[in-house]
C-alpha cells in the first residue's frame, strides 16, 4: 500500500470521528439545562454579604482599600434585608462588590436580574484569567486573577425607588477583539458598582444553554 493511500485512509477515518465529536458536543449543549449560579436576597443578614467579595485592600487602589467598610447588610421597611453601598467619597471612586468567581463556558449565555435603588449604578460581567505565576486551582481568589474582559454594562441613573435591572452576556455581537480576550478568560463574576450611596437586592444569575455563543 502506498504512502498516499495510507494518508487518504487515515483522513477518511478521522473525518467521521471529528464530526461525531462535534455532534456529541452540540447534543450536550442542546440537552443542558438552565442553571442558577447565584441567588442573593441577603435575608441571612450576613456581613459581608454571603457569596460576595467586598474586600479589595490587597489591590492597593486608593479608591478601594477601604471598600469593605462601605458595604453592609441592612434592612428596609417592607422589604427586609438589602445590601447598602456607601462610597466614602461620593462622585469619586464609588463602592463595589462582585460574586465569587464562576467558570465561564462557551455554549451558554449568562443572565442577571437584580433590583437597585440610589446610585447611579453600573452592573456588568467581568472576565478573569490567572495572574502570572499563580498555579491554577479549583477555588480561585480574586487576588490570584487578572481582569481582562468587561461585558456590556447595565447603567442605571440615580433612582429614588427600586428599579429592576436585567443584564445578559454576551448581550451584543462579539467583536474579533472580544473573542480574542474571551479565549483567555477562565472565570467570570457579576460586578456591581455604585457611584453614590445606594442599595441592591434580589440578585439572580443564571446560565442558559445557547450553542451560538462560541469563542
Amino acid at each position: 500500500m502506498s504512502k498516499s493511500t495510507i494518508t487518504c485512509n487515515f483522513h477518511t477515518m478521522i473525518k467521521p470521528f471529528s464530526h461525531a465529536l462535534l455532534a456529541a458536543a452540540s447534543l450536550s449543549i442542546a440537552t443542558a439545562q438552565e442553571t442558577t449560579l447565584v441567588t442573593s436576597n441577603f435575608d441571612d443578614a450576613a456581613n459581608p454579604p454571603t457569596g460576595w467579595i467586598t474586600d479589595y485592600e490587597w489591590s492597593g487602589n486608593s479608591n478601594y482599600v477601604a471598600n469593605k467598610a462601605a458595604i453592609s447588610t441592612g434592612t428596609e421597611a417592607g422589604r427586609g434585608s438589602v445590601v447598602q453601598l456607601k462610597p466614602p467619597k461620593p462622585d469619586a471612586g464609588g463602592a463595589k462588590m462582585e460574586t465569587i468567581p464562576f467558570v465561564l463556558e462557551p455554549g451558554f449565555r449568562y443572565k442577571c436580574t437584580l433590583e437597585v435603588k440610589g446610585g447611579p449604578s453600573r452592573v456588568y460581567f467581568a472576565g478573569y484569567r490567572w495572574a502570572p505565576g499563580v498555579r491554577p486551582n479549583d477555588q480561585p481568589a480574586i487576588p490570584d486573577l487578572r481582569m481582562i474582559y468587561k461585558s456590556k454594562a447595565a447603567n442605571t441613573p440615580a433612582a429614588g425607588d427600586w428599579k429592576k435591572v436585567t443584564l445578559e452576556f454576551p448581550g451584543v455581537a462579539l467583536s474579533p477583539d472580544a473573542i480574542k480576550h474571551l479565549k483567555q478568560v477562565r472565570f467570570m463574576t457579576l460586578y456591581v458598582w455604585f457611584m453614590n450611596t445606594g442599595s441592591v437586592d434580589n440578585i439572580v444569575v443564571t446560565k442558559i444553554p445557547d450553542p451560538s455563543v462560541q469563542f
